[in-house]
């Protein structure tokens, strides 16, 4: 079946009792960059849009304490030729992390919890099945080192009930079930669920849906006004695409679901993204002019503390929320997100007093190359022009016979980075609900199969089934997390 008919039109419903937002602040007063300064750096993001045929996006700079460039460029949406501005709600994926990690800090400051306590004092209902859960604490759920898990957004590209305000809570008590990695502080695994369990923690000492509270204790007192993790209020979501090889930008619903919404599902915009920033280099005050957290707090949020992998690949260290590394030659902290068809980035240099963030929306990691332009220029030096980057051809895939049999035993739900993925058989090969639509499994060993999609990064992307004692690993590429439920 093709895909597109598993599209579903991006309609959010405002949600009935919510309380009055807060008046946005006034703009923080611009320090403008110099207009040539500007002007290269509208060309650098110009020309990557071009060259990559990217739908939409937008850049924000911030030098000291003030916002000093936000723009947008090309389409929030292509179909109804909407701008994509400073001002265009994306779902931020991961980059919600770090505001969650915020969150936490904020229960710090009001005495309320300690990150190295172990969260079974905070959440006495959850009885972990692995014992060694019992010495997992906030430190290691905001680093990734607690040893839960990967897990992603459950149902994966379904717009979820709005209303199930028990679906933090039962993703909590789903987590206590699994068995752990490693003991506590003994490895790094990044962890979708370690960080959902975060967020309950929040929600339980504060007595109140998540939700609300980081909008009354992190996103208002940073002047985030446009900022939400209630994504299903938000109503005019940019529209969110994935590169095809015919088609080059496919509409493509977001993963977005409410148990997971501490680990990726914030809606902000790219100018909010900026007042983040702003608080985050300078020691916790804000556009407001106000002190939101303490200095000490602030600083201890982007410390270097244990060893990473750096979504944008190699090795890197992971502070809370935030990877800290000296990847662009001098301390780089900085964090990805991504929920397939919407992607934010954000690079702070704390020894040049900049920031940057990105949001496009078409996950389309080669545009990674204008992170060290938009610092080349800020420099005051000039960008190298964006590399054409050819198509790579379709690789031939050669089917093999397998019996039916053999087919069946791979049938099921598995657990997976890219959500639950539902494997059935059909006819004489496999078919997959795969990041959001159905896609075929062509056969190519007894246990191997390639996907036969138009869109670019899955397309011939291979499967692996693999016995693991009792139960079936999934590899996706070289990717070994899936587990079969």
């Amino acid at each position: 079946m093709n895909a597109m008919k598993w599209i579903r039109p991006i309609t959010m419903v405002a949600m009935t009792g919510c309380s009055k937002p807060a008046p946005a602040p006034a703009p923080p007063s611009v320090a403008a960059l110099p207009a040539e300064v500007a002007a290269k750096l509208d060309a650098a993001m110009m020309d990557a849009f071009a060259k990559r045929e990217m739908p939409g996006g937008a850049l924000v700079v911030v030098r000291g304490d003030r916002i000093a460039y936000a723009k947008g460029f090309g389409s929030a949406d292509l179909a109804a030729q909407r701008a994509y501005t400073d001002s265009t709600s994306t779902v931020i994926g991961s980059t919600s992390k770090p505001l969650t990690g915020l969150a936490v800090l904020r229960l710090v400051q009001l005495g309320k919890v300690a990150l190295d306590t172990p969260i079974a004092r905070y959440v006495p209902e959850l009885t972990f099945k692995d014992p060694r859960g019992a010495g997992i604490t906030l430190r290691h759920l905001l680093t990734n080192r607690s040893g839960l898990p990967l897990g992603f957004s459950g149902a994966a590209y379904q717009q979820p009930s709005i209303q199930d305000s028990a679906a933090l809570g039962r993703l909590a008590q789903a987590v206590a079930r699994f068995p752990l990695a490693f003991a506590p502080g003994d490895g790094y695994l990044y962890s979708n669920r370690g960080w959902a369990l975060a967020g309950y923690v929040v929600q339980r000492v504060s007595g109140e849906p998540i939700e609300d509270f980081m909008r009354r204790e992190v996103f208002e007192p940073t002047g985030m006004t446009e900022t939400t993790l209630a994504f299903w209020t938000v109503p005019n979501l940019v529209q969110g695409y994935v590169e095809g090889r015919t088609v080059k930008n496919i509409p493509h619903w977001p993963s977005v679901t409410r148990e997971y919404g501490p680990a990726g599902m914030i809606v902000s915009t790219p100018r909010d993204m900026g007042r983040l920033l702003i608080a985050m280099m300078n020691q916790g005050r804000t556009v407001l002019g106000t002190q939101f957290l303490t200095p000490e707090l602030i600083a201890e949020a982007v410390r270097s503390q244990a060893p990473a992998e750096s979504e944008l690949g190699g090795p890197t260290r992971y502070g809370l929320g935030w990877e800290v590394d000296s990847m662009l030659g001098t301390l780089t902290v900085k964090k990805a997100g991504s929920v397939h068809s919407m992607v934010s980035l954000w690079v702070m240099l704390p020894d040049q007093k900049t920031a940057m963030a990105f949001a496009f929306n078409r996950e389309d990691y080669s545009v990674l190359a204008l992170i060290p332009a938009v610092v080349k220029i800020l420099g005051g030096g000039q960008a190298d022009p964006f590399p054409v980057l050819s198509q790579p051809p379709a690789a031939p895939v050669v089917k093999v016979r397998v019996a039916a049999a053999a087919l069946d035993r791979w049938v099921g739900s598995y657990d997976t980075r890219v959500g639950d993925l539902v494997v059935t058989r059909r006819g004489d090969s496999l078919v997959a609900d795969y990041q959001g639509g159905l896609v075929g499994l062509l056969p190519t060993s007894d246990s191997s199969f390639a996907v036969v999609s138009d869109v670019l990064t899955d397309g011939g992307q291979i499967m692996t089934f693999r016995r693991r004692g009792r139960g079936v690993a999934l590899w996706i590429g070289s990717d070994s997390t899936g587990i079969r439920r």
